[in-house]
């Protein structure tokens, strides 16, 4: 049991970030007091080196004015008059024997012979006493008549206040590494209220399947609030694709039980004239139109659906839009003469794009065939193409009854029929597909109508 809560700590990540922090807070403390403690070490050696200088100018001089005996006085008077005698002072002579030694009796302990013999005069000198870890520090000078003269002083003071210092250092690291944790605790509890929230809405839609439950956005706008303004919006998408399904499912049964109930109302009625070839017949091309008819429903339904999804497969290539527009033009014309309507057109003889031939030639297809199925009698279309930046565009401009501005933004919706076009024959799929087709290409389709004044349609392909 207690390995695997151990096992289960492990891998929760607020305690993961919790031992980060503290880690990266303890190191950070440690090094701080390491840079401390080594400062302090230096400042306090820098000042005993200086405080040793002065005196051994100070001492220097006084052997200048009157020799040894004027040094001895010195010192003699230093200790009359009360001043503690901190420093160690050493003459020697030209052969590094020695002539005059002032030693504290608390320094007895100092092995000095180090100080004596020839070739041992070098500016600075440390001495370990031979019981305890002291150590005295020398500066040496020479003197003018090639004598030696030596200022030395311990280093137990200093040494004993790192010791001080080591002591309360060691004295607050639990201090500090509770600390640490705590305050890692708090920054990871912080830092993962996002994620809770998010967890806690996941649950909560998996638990109910509600749709509408979203996570909440803090106000600062980092990373997890993004997360979590994506993942509203990944909702947001998804409840849309699920209403558009179902929307599709219900429209798509609806437009099939029309077929399906002709089709069966043909083939019952086949089979009750069997005698009649000609009304067999007959019905049997009844069956094959309504077939046909719920063919083409499912196949732009998937054609729609592998646009959407980025599944269609195109075959791209260098398309002259042109061209298409002029076989679109003359696939039309025979149709808008018999209702009467002027299908003009203009473009340059060469709008080049890359992409499917085919599926391009299909949306422009459907939009001029749109046009011309709800424009009157009499009425007027314009085709037109041109260059627009990085874009190759084509408009399709009628004077038809327009698109009423509440239908305008659902007209592209798969098998959306609006009041007008309910009395026109079709699946309600032509704009929808349109629509993918196009945006597969990496571009746009934009509408634009008014009630009774007609319709414009642009579309937008990358050149």
């Amino acid at each position: 049991m207690s390995l695997s809560f151990l096992s289960h700590l492990r891998q929760r990540i607020s305690v993961r970030l919790t031992l980060w922090f503290s880690a990266i807070f303890c190191l950070g403390s440690l090094a701080i007091l390491l840079i401390a403690y080594f400062s302090l070490s230096s400042s306090l050696r820098q000042q005993d080196h200086k405080n040793i200088r002065a005196a051994l100018q100070e001492y220097r001089a006084q052997y200048k004015a009157g020799k040894l005996i004027a040094l001895r006085n010195a010192l003699k008077f230093e200790k009359s008059a009360g001043k503690p005698n901190i420093f160690f002072v050493r003459v020697a002579g030209p052969h590094n024997q020695t002539l005059f030694l002032n030693l504290p009796d608390q320094w007895a302990d100092f092995d000095l012979s180090r100080l004596e013999g020839p070739g041992q005069f070098h500016e600075w000198i440390r001495l370990k006493a031979a019981r305890e870890e002291d150590v005295l520090e020398v500066a040496s000078a020479r003197l003018p008549d090639a004598f030696i003269l030596q200022v030395g002083k311990n280093t137990g003071e200093r040494e004993e206040l790192l010791e001080h210092f080591h002591r309360v250092a060691l004295g607050v690291t639990i201090p500090v590494i509770l600390l640490g944790l705590l305050g890692g605790q708090f920054l990871a509890g912080r830092a993962l209220r996002p994620i809770r929230h998010l967890i806690h809405t996941v649950q909560t839609i998996t638990a109910t399947g509600n749709m509408t439950t979203r996570a909440s956005v803090g106000p600062t706008g980092d990373e997890l609030d993004e997360l979590a303004r994506l993942f509203n919006q990944m909702l947001d998408r998804i409840t849309a694709l699920m209403n558009g399904m179902r929307q599709t499912l219900d429209n798509v049964a609806h437009d099939l039980r029309s077929p399906l109930t002709r089709l069966r109302g043909v083939a019952e009625t086949a089979l009750q004239v069997q005698d009649q070839p000609g009304a067999c017949q007959e019905a049997l091309a009844d069956c094959l139109e309504e077939a046909q008819r719920i063919a083409t429903l499912i196949n732009t339904l998937m054609d729609i659906a592998e646009a959407e999804t980025g599944t269609m497969r195109l075959k791209l290539g260098e398309v002259n839009l042109a061209s298409l527009l002029g076989e679109v033009k003359d696939l039309y014309r025979y149709v808008a003469d018999e209702k009467q309507i002027t299908l003009s057109a203009s473009y340059p003889p060469e709008l080049l794009v890359t992409g499917d031939a085919a599926r391009l030639r299909q949306a422009l297809a459907n939009l001029v065939d749109n046009a011309v199925k709800y424009t009157p009698t009499g009425g007027r279309i314009e085709v037109s193409a041109a260059v627009a930046g990085p874009w190759r565009t084509v408009t399709v401009q009628d004077n038809g009854p327009g698109i009423s501005p509440e239908d305008l933004p659902k007209i592209w919706d798969r098998l959306y029929r609006g009041d007008k076009s309910r009395s026109q024959p079709g699946l309600g799929l032509g704009l929808s597909l349109v629509k993918a087709i196009i945006q597969a290409h990496g571009g746009r389709v934009e509408a634009a109508s008014r009630t009774g004044e007609g319709s414009r349609f642009v579309i937008y392909l990358p050149a």
